[in-house]
């Protein structure tokens, strides 16, 4: 029996969606976030950086306003935002203080850590891993985030707890 090509056309109208509802589940944590740690972890060369309680590496975009978010479409696709779905809590030397959560447009709550929103990398698959780090996408750069809650470049704090501060 042969295929026809019709065939073949509704089965990749399937498949598609499927694929891109598979891929964004693996890249992101807002499904099912549940309650969120942010804690620190060694990581050479930078040092001391924020990671979440599964020691992925956070994120801070400086385009994002203090506790305003400027990443979503296409940019929360790369660089998913870390949420939580209760009262997220520090371990390890993150500040208790210095978390606070951000309301999305969809989803749950995002992360906040000094005034920075908080992302993942989609490329970083692993505990330590900071692919991330120092990018330029989205118009502006992206970097790990120190327990001050300043950007990490190569493994010196810099700047202010709150930007234009």
């Amino acid at each position: 029996m042969r295929c026809r090509w019709t065939d073949r056309l509704r089965a990749a109208f399937v498949a598609i969606p499927v694929v891109a509802v598979a891929g964004c589940a693996m890249a992101t944590n807002t499904l099912h976030p549940g309650r969120a740690v942010i804690r620190t972890a060694q990581v050479p060369p930078l040092g001391q950086i924020l990671v979440d309680g599964r020691g992925r590496t956070l994120y801070l975009f400086v385009a994002d306003l203090p506790n305003q978010s400027s990443c979503d479409g296409a940019c929360a696709a790369i660089w998913p935002p870390a949420t939580t779905q209760g009262p997220p809590r520090a371990g390890g030397g993150a500040q208790q203080s210095q978390i606070t959560t951000i309301a999305r447009s969809e989803g749950p709550r995002q992360l906040v850590y000094a005034g920075h929103p908080l992302y993942y990398y989609q490329a970083d698959t692993g505990r330590g891993d900071i692919r991330g780090q120092a990018l330029t996408q989205f118009g502006a750069e992206w970097y790990v985030v120190s327990p001050r809650g300043q950007q990490v470049q190569d493994g010196v704090s810099s700047g202010s707890l709150v930007p234009g501060g």
